[in-house]
């Protein structure tokens, strides 16, 4: 592939790559790291020639990891070369469309968006072939809507998310994977003109994690972005832990990597030399890494109702953010089939047993729920049990979560809606477990393009319209109608299949059966609430009923 280079004002001679309607520049460093736990400091000087021909390195994770993204997916891409790294691993990619001569390089004013991958929090990289953003913004480039595509790594698994005592003590803050992507955000904005971005004008899109991440960064009283995209997960999905909590996880993985005997200085010196890699074999997967409630970063743990109260203060975001879009798949628990598979056995008894105990103030709501999802049913074997109790997991925590911010987000002040509902409705067309639903991470694919040279030209149809709304949303346009209380507006994407027309339509009501979601639950949360739903569900997940 040949190359590009661009006289940046604030970087210097830096050197990308010439792509098909695009210019690339990978590996782009935004931050750097004193130590693997020590808070991210955004870069501003550079060794003039910067060569961004290639990927930088990721944060280490699990060398599943991607392997188990492409079983979720269900239709595999060639697996990249990745090389980790503790100190250079906070590096960007960024994607411009070709203007018609190098010389217009950084003279546009394009809108930008900055993509935050998924993954748990444990795993993940911008080097991942399927979040190119090469073919994406491309399409938008050619249909009249010109973006920039940013996607960032950040600080996954222990060095992303653990904290304790000793360590605050120390100078290491909590969720440095949040610091990382904030320091991102401010490079953007401080260096994107000189490739021919706004930094007025950006979106950050979040999937699964990344959409946790997000809507969390929605708690900052600093406007940190424009406008932002949350897809297959919010702040909704995984809760933030008290720092008792996050001590005690401190404690446990002290104890496996038998550093408990140590001093405190001693032990957090060896959790700073230790390999990383070697760290994370030893780290068995009930040991789990996740957003601490620091008061900062995270000052107050999201619920349900409080989202969907339009009075409430504690979300600074619902007034400086521009707008939102949100949605959810069809069946985004199909993630949670591949993780919680241990849950299977029994499931119809257990599940049952655990609504009737939560619910024991209640029978009458938990026979109806059970009921809803056919638990009732004698005919129900385990396989399809576990499904249900899936699909039952998938109305609360992901088409919950869309109602609960549709309904609490403020209009402006003129009237106008702020916020943009969808639901991505397409069926996964590959060869797997759950062929046939609209699976987690399918709605990654359809937005970046990469695999439509495998979808029929229906589907291939839908994602193009698919990524052109999106990106419309990017750069400040009107993609459909938007959530008002007078009209809860969505878009539904789907089910397009074969060699007919793409099926992509504006419904009326968010909360109708035109969305391909039951109406039922939100039955059973006019009763208890989505809070109590969730309770429930968690419940069942962690044996706590």
């Amino acid at each position: 592939m040949s190359t590009v280079t661009v006289e940046h004002p604030s970087i210097g001679s830096i050197k990308g790559l010439d792509g098909e309607g695009v210019y690339q520049f990978h590996g782009v460093q935004y931050a750097t790291l004193k130590d693997k736990l020590a808070p991210a400091q955004v870069k501003t000087a550079y060794e003039s020639p910067v060569d961004a021909t290639a990927h930088g390195p990721s944060a280490y994770s699990p060398p599943s990891g991607y392997d188990n993204e492409m079983l979720f997916i269900q239709k595999s891409m060639p697996k990249p070369k990745t090389f980790h790294s503790d100190l250079e691993c906070l590096n960007l990619n960024i994607t411009v469309p070709k203007s018609q001569s190098d010389a217009d390089l950084g003279k546009q004013k394009f809108p930008v968006f900055i993509w935050v991958h998924g993954g748990g929090f444990f795993v993940g990289a911008n080097s991942w072939p399927h979040y190119d953003h090469a073919k994406l913004v491309k399409l938008a480039s050619d249909n009249g809507v010109p973006v920039i595509g940013i996607g960032i790594n950040y600080r996954l698994g222990f060095p992303g998310l653990m904290t304790s005592e000793e360590l605050r003590k120390k100078g290491y803050k909590p969720n440095n994977s949040f610091l990382d992507q904030r320091a991102a955000f401010k490079w953007v904005q401080q260096h994107i003109a000189g490739f021919g971005g706004d930094p007025d004008n950006i979106t950050v899109i979040g999937e699964s994690a990344g959409a946790v991440a997000t809507t969390l960064h929605l708690y900052s009283k600093e406007k940190l972005f424009n406008r932002a995209i949350a897809t297959g997960g919010s702040s909704l999905l995984v809760p933030a832990f008290e720092f008792e909590h996050q001590e005690r996880t401190y404690q446990q993985v002290l104890k496996i990597l038998g550093l408990e005997d140590l001093t405190a200085d001693e032990q957090i010196e060896k959790l700073l030399t230790l390999p990383t890699d070697e760290v994370i074999a030893k780290m068995p997967p009930t040991v789990a890494f996740l957003p601490t409630l620091d008061g900062d970063i995270i000052p107050a743990r999201p619920t349900y109702a409080s989202l969907a109260d339009k009075s409430d203060q504690s979300i600074p975001g619902k007034q400086w953010l521009d707008a939102l879009m949100i949605g959810n798949a069809e069946f985004d628990a199909s993630v949670l089939g591949f993780m919680l598979g241990h849950l299977k056995s029994g499931v119809k008894e257990k599940f049952p047993a655990s609504i009737k105990a939560s619910l024991s103030s209640d029978p009458a709501l938990a026979e109806q729920i059970l009921e809803a999802y056919s638990f009732n049913d004698s005919s129900l074997d385990e396989n399809a049990a576990f499904t249900k109790f899936l699909e039952f997991s998938n109305d609360v925590s992901f088409f919950g979560a869309t109602t609960a911010y549709a309904r609490g987000w403020p209009q402006s002040s003129s009237g106008e809606s702020k916020i943009y509902t969808f639901f991505f409705n397409e069926p996964n067309p590959w060869e797997g477990i759950y062929t046939g639903r609209s699976t987690h991470v399918l709605d990654v694919v359809f937005l970046f393009q990469n695999h439509n040279h495998n979808m029929s030209p229906a589907q291939r149809a839908a994602a193009e319209q698919m990524g052109l709304d999106w990106m419309k949303f990017v750069a400040g346009q009107k993609p459909w109608d938007g959530y008002t209380t007078e009209k809860r507006a969505a878009k539904v994407f789907g089910p397009s299949s074969g060699d007919g027309p793409k099926s992509t339509s504006a419904v009326v009501d968010a909360e109708s059966l035109e969305t391909g979601r039951g109406r039922m639950i939100l039955e059973f949360a006019e009763k208890v609430g989505f809070d109590k739903l969730d309770e429930l569900a968690r419940n069942f997940r962690f044996g706590l009923k």
